[in-house]
């Protein structure tokens, strides 16, 4: 098969949530992924799908103007298990955001 990579991350696990004014982490609490789940992701694929959302995962919160846009219907892929953990999403206007995250490992 033509470009197929056997070696390549897969998807695992799939979580939503929505995101509002305060910044919410990929955590257990926020979109209901476990310890265990987060440990064994080496990618993580993001959409965000109603609105744009801002997203940081260098231990500083997200603000409506600090952080990477993903864009409505933009995705965004964070590699490495580390930078998963540390993930955190706020709204980047008024709007709430519905935001999907896929694990891959």
């Amino acid at each position: 098969m033509s470009g197929f990579n056997s070696n390549a991350p897969r998807g695992f696990q799939t979580k939503a949530a929505t995101v509002s004014n305060a910044a919410k982490a990929v955590s257990h609490a926020d979109f209901a992924f476990t310890a265990d789940e987060l440990a064994q992701a080496v990618s993580a694929v993001i959409t965000s799908r109603t609105a744009g959302v801002m997203v940081t995962w260098s231990g500083v919160d997200p603000t409506a103007s600090l952080g990477h846009l993903v864009a409505t219907n933009g995705t965004l892929r964070v590699d490495g298990t580390l930078n998963i953990q540390a993930l955190k999403f706020i709204r980047e206007a008024a709007a709430d955001a519905t935001v999907t995250v896929t694990l891959e490992k």
